[in-house]
């Protein structure tokens, strides 16, 4: 996950509020003990990336300072604080209506207390779970790294293995919360985290029960207009070159969900021989090449052999019934579009079964071997 995103969020606030004409009304009264005095902006965060400054005030020598203001609906909105150069900090709030009061302690700001403001402090306890989260991702970072220098190899496997389960911990915590979250900036502030390149089916999914959930709203048409955007910026690949993917060119990365949500990159394979395996469910040529392929892998998978399959299917539930049935005990991913496979693209696939082998170094030594090729030239290979 996406350190540009949680910069975005953990920096990033919002509200809107009531009045009589059917405006959400409010007033956010701040003390901040040992804040040096300066210009604090309240901003308005949009859906789309866009950022307004509704007010600015000075607060006093001891740190307090109010914002009284009316908008149509709840929103986003952040306290921006600039004490000096190159120097920002934030409190973030969500908020639909009424008289928020707000604490804390300059030198601790993030452990900042609000009353007031239901919508708020239930985004705060939101934020709190990601900062733990933040925490555990830079302790398996280091581990990783120590391990990974020390050369213990058995040991890095699994704290790699340990570091994605926290990662897919993450992602699905972050992917309920956005769901089930009340209020309209909680929920698109927490969607907001997750990369489209690898959690597309629940953005899209969220995006289709937007409209439902929040009818009639700004915020959701910001938010349609945004991840419009990022369709066509993030999820369709960029096509490769024909020669980037011939014999002899290293094989280009990518990463997609498995079946229990977390995410594999092709490069963490590397240091093994790699079957880069392209099918779907409902091809019928695939099913009847798979047995070959599990065959090739119980010869070789105790010799630095693996499989890596990419299912072009639609239907979850269709890919895990033929993942079973035909045993393909190894890693297997999708991002369940057909065709417009991000990897399927990338590669230029064309037709299935279609595969490439791959060496430990990343390079591609290998296309389309299939029956008895493919034992063949892993037996000449992999010695």
């Amino acid at each position: 996950m996406r350190y540009r995103h949680l910069l975005f969020l953990l920096f990033a606030a919002g509200f809107i509020g009531s009045c009589n004409k059917g405006e959400h009304r409010f007033t956010i009264d701040v003390n901040i003990t040992r804040m040096p005095q300066q210009t604090v902006m309240l901003e308005q965060l949009g859906a789309n990336d866009a950022i307004t400054i509704v007010d600015s005030v000075r607060s006093d020598d001891k740190g307090h300072f109010e914002f009284s203001s009316t908008s149509p609906e709840p929103g986003l909105y952040r306290l921006h604080f600039h004490p000096g150069p190159y120097t920002h900090r934030y409190i973030i709030l969500s908020i639909d209506k009424g008289n928020i009061q707000v604490n804390a302690n300059w030198d601790s700001i993030e452990l900042y207390t609000i009353k007031g403001s239901p919508e708020s402090i239930h985004l705060e306890n939101f934020i709190v779970a990601v900062r733990q989260h933040q925490h555990d991702f830079r302790v398996m970072t280091a581990i990783v790294d120590t391990l990974q220098a020390q050369g213990k190899d058995s040991t890095l496997q699994v704290a790699k293995k340990d570091f994605q389960d926290i990662r897919s911990h993450f992602d699905q915590y972050v992917e309920s919360y956005a769901d089930s979250a009340r209020y309209e900036p909680n929920a698109i502030f927490a969607a907001r985290m997750l990369y489209a390149s690898n959690e597309w089916n629940f953005l899209e999914s969220f995006s289709q029960g937007l409209t439902r959930r929040f009818p009639n709203t700004k915020m959701t048409r910001e938010y349609l207009e945004y991840f419009d955007r990022i369709r066509q910026k993030t999820i369709t690949p960029k096509p490769i070159t024909q020669a980037a993917t011939e014999v002899g060119a290293m094989a280009t990365d990518f990463s997609l969900p498995t079946p229990d949500g977390r995410t594999v990159s092709l490069a963490s394979f590397k240091g093994k021989f790699l079957l880069l395996d392209f099918w779907a469910s409902w091809c019928a040529p695939c099913r009847a090449e798979n047995p070959n392929v599990v065959a090739a892998y119980n010869q070789f998978k105790g010799k630095n052999f693996t499989v890596l399959s990419v299912s072009l299917d639609n239907k979850k539930e269709d890919w895990q019934k033929a993942i079973d049935a035909d045993g393909l005990v190894w890693t297997n991913v999708s991002d369940l579009r057909g065709w417009s496979s991000v990897a399927a693209q990338m590669y230029g696939i064309q037709s299935i079964p279609s595969n490439i082998l791959i060496d430990p170094t990343g390079k591609i030594i290998g296309r389309n071997l299939r029956g008895n090729q493919l034992e063949e030239f892993l037996k000449a290979a992999i010695r």
